[in-house]
Parts: structure tokens; C-alpha cells; sequence
């Protein structure tokens, strides 16, 4: 029993291997360093994680997943890690900046266009820059996007939390305590995020790979605060925009993802150029719980 247990967090420990990180890399954006790293070789690949408010670490395993194939372009978005302002207002936060990082990043790197995928929040973020900057991608993966608006988190966090363990709602409960939230709000939500991590997967064993490697500064709140204020101030409902992005959309979701099957197939619907491909027994993090479907429908999308 213990070595299944081990599985999952050895599986991702290995994917997190630095063999292939090309050193750190920056480009001036709107008054901004931007920081991003690159894994492996061939055609580029933009990687948008998601959030908001990630550190771009947590997705150093999906790189080192499609390195073995593609350029894979890791940045640390405006607001996180590396690409930090000294002070965090909406002049220094906001969609549009981030749009504009991206643009500076390609620009930089040379590139006339290329691949992006977004995932979770960053496939909301990548279906935004395909729509202001159509022309800057040939093709568009959108990996368990967070959709089209903020229409699905009245039920996404409630689907989390049917897949939980009564252990783990009082996890969340004790971390929810005003107290404990006033002594330190950063860490009391880091734990809630950690205690609800298996409702986001199909298996709660690979739901280790993530808990067991959790760290602090693998989230920033106070910017993941400015870009959600940014939304819903200027009421960005993809939905609603007129379709500026024709080129081919490969939209993968996990058949068990607390986002429900409504929102890949109300993107599949909003693209005219998309193919939709649900994977069985996953959750939200599709490239953890089933990495060589994922990757293998990504290649013959991308060839």
C-alpha cells in the first residue's frame, strides 16, 4: 500500500526533473520585466497557467510532459514569481497588460506566431488573447479551460466539495475560522486549496502529486484579487464577443472535471474551427491523472 501511495508524488517528482530549463529569460513589458523559462526544443508552444495568480512552478510538469516534443515557453505572468511589480494596483495589474506580456514574449523570442495552451483559468486568459491578437497563433489548446466567462463557478466549487471526505471538510472548515484567516490569510487558504485538491481529480491517490508538493508561494492572491475585479468591472463574457479567432482550437476536458461537461461544450460551440476531446476517469487536472492521452491527442492536433 504504501508504495501505490508513492506512485503519484514519484511520478510527479520526475516530471519536475530542470534538465531541460533553458536559463531565466525576461523582456521588458509596459514597465515590467517578464520572466519566462524554456523546456526543450522544436515548434513553440506558449504555456498559460491558470488561477489567477499562479506561480508558473506549478506547471513545470505539464513543460516537462510536452517538452519531449515542442518548445514549451513557461512564463511567469504579470503579478507572479519573477514578474512582480513593486506595488500591486490596476496600473500595474490587469488582462490587458497580460495580453500585452505575451505579445512582448513572442515579439522577443521572434517568433511570428505560435501554438498556446491554456489551461484552467489560463484557458479563459489564452481564448482572450486569441480574440484581441488572432493573427499571433496558429493553434489554440485549451486544457481544461475555465470557459468562456464565470458562469461555472456557481457549481464548480460545489462539485469539489461533493467529492470530499468528511476529513477533509473539517480541514476546510478549521482553515475557513475568521481567527485563523486574520492571523494569516495566505497560508489559511493555501491549506483550504490543499484539503479540497482531490474533488478536482477522478483518482484521489494522483490527487498526491499535487498536495504532497504544495508550497506557499505557489499562489499570489492580492493579484489573482485585481484580475478578477478586472472582470467583472468590464464584464468580459467571451460568449458575447464577436468571433475574431478562425484558426483550429483543440479543447480537452476531463470527463469527471468539477467544471461539468456544459462549459468545453459551450466553447467547442463558440469556435467554428474546434474539436472537443473528453478524457474518461480525470478530473481537472487532466496531464497528471492521464498524461499519455493528453499528450498524444495534443501531437496529432499540433503535427
Amino acid at each position: 500500500m504504501k508504495i501505490n501511495l508513492l506512485i503519484p508524488v514519484i511520478f510527479f517528482a520526475l516530471l519536475f526533473s530542470k534538465n531541460s530549463i533553458s536559463k531565466d529569460q525576461k523582456v521588458m513589458s509596459n514597465g515590467l520585466e517578464i520572466h519566462y523559462r524554456i523546456y526543450g526544443e522544436g515548434d513553440p508552444i506558449l504555456i498559460i497557467g491558470g488561477g489567477p495568480g499562479d506561480h508558473s512552478d506549478r506547471y513545470v510538469s505539464l513543460c516537462e510532459l510536452l517538452s519531449k516534443n515542442y518548445k514549451c515557453i513557461l512564463v511567469d505572468q504579470r503579478g507572479t514569481g519573477k514578474s512582480s511589480p513593486e506595488v500591486y494596483d490596476s496600473t500595474t495589474i490587469s488582462i490587458d497588460l497580460t495580453i500585452k506580456d505575451f505579445e512582448a514574449i513572442r515579439q522577443n523570442l521572434g517568433v511570428k506566431n505560435w501554438n498556446v495552451l491554456g489551461f484552467s483559468f489560463g484557458g479563459y486568459l489564452a481564448t482572450l488573447y486569441a480574440h484581441y491578437n488572432p493573427t499571433s497563433i496558429s493553434k489554440l489548446v485549451l486544457l481544461n479551460s475555465a470557459g468562456l466567462n464565470t458562469n461555472a463557478f456557481g457549481h464548480f466549487l460545489d462539485n469539489i466539495n461533493s467529492k470530499l471526505l468528511p476529513s477533509d471538510i473539517e480541514i476546510v472548515e478549521y482553515w475557513s475560522d475568521s481567527t485563523r484567516l486574520a492571523e494569516d490569510r495566505h497560508h489559511a487558504i493555501t491549506e483550504m486549496i490543499r484539503a479540497r485538491m482531490p474533488g478536482y481529480f477522478y483518482s484521489r491517490e494522483k490527487s498526491l502529486s499535487v498536495t504532497q508538493t504544495m508550497e506557499e508561494y505557489h499562489f499570489n492572491f492580492v493579484m489573482g484579487r485585481f484580475i478578477w475585479n478586472d472582470i467583472y468591472n468590464r464584464q468580459l463574457d467571451i460568449e458575447t464577443f464577436d468571433q475574431t479567432y478562425t484558426n483550429p482550437v483543440l479543447i480537452i476536458a476531463g470527463r469527471q472535471d468539477p467544471l461539468g461537461e456544459g462549459v468545453p461544450i459551450a466553447i467547442h460551440n463558440y469556435f467554428p474551427q474546434s474539436e472537443l476531446h473528453f478524457i474518461e476517469q480525470c478530473g481537472h487536472y487532466s496531464w497528471i491523472e492521464q498524461p499519455e492521452e493528453v499528450l498524444s491527442e495534443i501531437k496529432m492536433f499540433l503535427k
